[in-house]
């Protein structure tokens, strides 16, 4: 592909090592480029296309160190860290030291460091390009840089309606490399020795509900505190729910105050989320516009879809909410506001799941099986089916094991994880082909013998895979809000955050008789009293019937014109037949695999023929 071409709509950079070598791998992004940061040596260190991110950097002789995203860092803390910096890793420090969301790109005596956030809300990619090594935050840039292929196996993983790790960690091209969100990377200064180290681990769970709220709701204030510091306009979801309203809470402390947004319906109940978001506004006097709209205003679940041009380095469920999003930032764009905060996350750190009961059960046996009865009986679950879940002691390969094979028995709808699933069960579409199951089968067999899971306990396991499964979902919202030079965070996701929330003890954390505990408690006395009573959310369930109807030719439209269905890995037939239109039923979940892979294809800069099957 010509570089020169890329779109600029994209906010991006490509690290590159302190080698003669970089040269000719950042001239061919020149005209593109508007963020340009050199080494020492006078090579060129940092190059990109950075609109909707700060940039801040910090010199001490040989050394640098730059931290891209939204952070709570000056350039006076950086310039300590390089004036102290004696080897690459010393800048682990950097990557747990700041609040926000951000990525960490030293060089250290001409050595390249670079790191992302644990949570992978930022993530970084790396790839041979000109013969050397580099990284960048986008692995669409990185592909277009090298001229390289969409990867057939990896296309066919993501639309599998589940996808267990390892077989996530796939990347989307060939010789694009992703970096794990608890891993560094050092390149040497020959551009081709490359180095991995780890650099964060998951918190002990030891923090009594107290002084987890205190800490929990420090770093809350500190991480909306670092998107509010420049003074700019800042816009807040205010949903009345109990994870945008703290965040707007805190925003609306800052001296500019905040555009507080609350959306509503009106189907039956729809306006309940306006009635609590009205509660909570009695103790945010910052908040000095509040934008109340109907989703009436807005086009219908599904429609507008095809008229998505951004660009996205990976299927993405984003794609569903995506013209609502786009059509609030553009409004936010036109205000003047350039940062605008929602509450993405909450539920994956905040509520519980049901493979805590197995680890609590090492430990404290009749408190798990309380707790899990307490979920189970609600469902008509038996005594023995829920001992036996609290027992299972299969390992990670061969739980995954089991769930490929269950999966290969009974296509169609996922199954919910249980207390003996270590995360969501693979789940097959009904409308592979045959080709496409190869694929995946060659995959998994290809990891099965080396799969291990992201922590020894299932618990442990399961936080860290489901923040992530958010984290891919947030980056993929962020990239909406590109075009518009509008930062859409989720600051819930952000580090510091969720290793307060992780901290805190798993019985304190969530109990099934009580919602979001934790977040009340760090917020008792801030918010209204009678607004912490909340107990539930709405949600989109009828909206989403109707527009699935409406709009399902255009979404069969737009397969067509991605020519999802010339890649060989969907049966046409098989999926028009199981996933018409119900107008008393949700749409299909495995038919958003194929809407997300439809828009990424069409919208890729870099479309492979994908001739490889």
């Amino acid at each position: 592909m010509d570089v020169s071409t890329m779109p600029t709509s994209r906010s991006f950079f490509v690290a590159l090592p302190d080698t003669p070598a970089a040269g000719g791998v950042a001239a061919r992004l020149k005209d593109v480029t508007s963020t340009m940061l050199h080494h020492a040596s006078g090579r060129p260190w940092i190059v990109g296309h950075v609109t909707t991110d700060r940039v801040v950097t910090g010199r001490a002789g040989a050394n640098a160190v730059a931290v891209v995203g939204t952070s709570s860092a000056t350039t006076a803390d950086l310039d300590r860290v390089a004036a102290s910096a004696r080897r690459p890793t010393d800048l682990t420090a950097v990557c747990s030291g700041h609040a926000g969301s951000y990525v960490t790109i030293g060089s250290i005596d001409g050595e390249l460091f670079a790191a992302g956030q644990a949570m992978e809300s930022r993530r970084l990619w790396s790839s041979r390009i000109g013969g050397i090594r580099v990284v960048s935050d986008r692995a669409d840039v990185l592909a277009e840089l090298g001229g390289f292929d969409i990867d057939p196996t990896a296309l066919a993983l993501r639309l599998l309606t589940t996808l267990p790790h390892p077989l996530d960690r796939r990347g989307l091209w060939r010789q694009v490399e992703p970096l794990p969100g608890d891993r560094h990377l050092v390149i040497g200064v020959d551009g081709t020795r490359v180095r991995e180290g780890t650099w964060w681990h998951l918190p002990a769970d030891d923090l009594g509900r107290a002084e987890g709220a205190d800490r929990f709701r420090q770093a809350l204030e500190a991480g909306v505190a670092a998107r509010t510091r420049d003074g700019e306009s800042v816009a807040c979801d205010l949903s009345g729910g109990l994870d945008s309203t703290p965040l707007c809470f805190f925003a609306a402390r800052s001296p500019q105050g905040v555009v507080a947004r609350t959306l509503y319906n009106d189907d039956p109940g729809g306006d309940e989320d306006l009635r609590w978001a009205r509660k909570a506004l009695e103790s945010m006097p910052g908040v000095h516009t509040h934008v109340v709209s109907s989703t009436d205003e807005y086009v219908d679940f599904y429609e507008g879809i095809d008229d998505i041009a951004a660009h996205f380095d990976e299927p993405t469920q984003a794609v569903t909410a995506g013209p609502r999003i786009m059509a609030m930032l553009q409004d936010d764009r036109r205000r003047g506001i350039r940062m605008h905060l929602n509450g993405l996350g909450g539920d994956h750190i905040l509520r519980g799941i049901g493979a805590w009961e197995h680890s609590i059960a090492r430990q404290r046996p009749l408190t798990a099986w309380r707790r899990a009865r307490g979920q189970h009986i609600p469902d008509g679950i038996g005594m023995l089916s829920t001992l036996r879940a609290l027992t299972d002691r299969r390992p990670y390969r061969a739980w995954l094991a089991d769930s490929y094979r269950a999966a290969g028995e009974h296509t169609g709808a996922p199954a919910a994880p249980g207390m003996n699933d270590w995360s969501s069960p693979i789940s097959m579409p009904p409308w592979l082909s045959s080709d496409a199951r190869a694929l995946i089968d060659s995959a998994v067999r290809e990891v099965m013998d080396e799969a291990e899971p992201l922590h020894a306990s299932m618990a442990g396991h399961a936080d860290v895979f489901f923040v992530r499964e958010a984290s891919r979902l947030v980056r993929s919202t962020a990239q909406l809000g590109q075009p518009y030079q509008v930062s859409y965070e989720a600051p819930l996701l952000d580090d510091r955050i969720v290793e307060a929330a992780l901290a805190v003890q798993r019985t304190e954390r969530d109990t099934p008789l009580e919602w979001k505990p934790l977040m009340k408690a760090a917020m008792r006395g801030l918010l209204p009293n009678d607004y912490l009573m909340r107990t539930s959310k709405v949600g989109g369930g009828p909206q989403s019937v109707r527009g699935y109807s409406r709009h399902y030719s255009t979404l069969l439209k737009l397969m067509d014109e991605a020519r999802l269905f010339d890649t060989g890995l969907i049966d046409r037939d098989a999926l028009l037949r199981t996933t018409r239109p119900n107008q008393w039923e949700t749409p299909a979940v495995h038919v958003y695999q194929a809407i997300n892979a439809a828009v990424f294809l069409r919208n890729s800069s870099c479309r492979p023929a994908l001739a490889a099957l």
